[in-house]
């Protein structure tokens, strides 16, 4: 069963590859995780999609994003994250990176459609 809008099918193969993931820490990981190959894939195949992902997603308020389409916002996230990586480095994390991935804590706020207990 495919996880994203038929629109935007062509992304699926990220979903099955483990990018659309809810947390910043998790999506940090996989990034960090991941090829050079594989941050420019993602890279150079969201950029054109991402007016499209927008004005899609953009059809409803934040706190009441359809569940189903929540795989397509935390792919755009990814891309979020991949992006600076691949344009400023074109690597997976910094050349020299000041703190191992599992020493860093990020705290995060629950998304609208969360409780705060989260």
């Amino acid at each position: 069963m495919a996880a994203l809008p038929k629109e935007f099918a062509d992304l699926e193969r990220f979903v099955t590859a483990g990018w659309a993931l809810p947390r910043e820490h998790d999506r940090w990981k996989r990034r960090v995780g991941s090829s050079v190959a594989e941050i420019k894939d993602i890279y150079e195949t969201m950029l054109p999609r991402m007016d499209a992902i927008v004005a899609y997603l953009d059809r409803n308020p934040l706190k009441d994003v359809p569940e189903k389409d929540r795989p397509l916002l935390y792919l755009a996230l990814a891309f979020m994250d991949v992006s600076p990586a691949w344009e400023i480095f074109q690597a997976a994390d910094l050349p020299e990176p000041v703190f191992e991935i599992d020493r860093m804590h990020i705290v995060e706020r629950p998304y609208p459609w969360e409780s705060a207990a989260a």
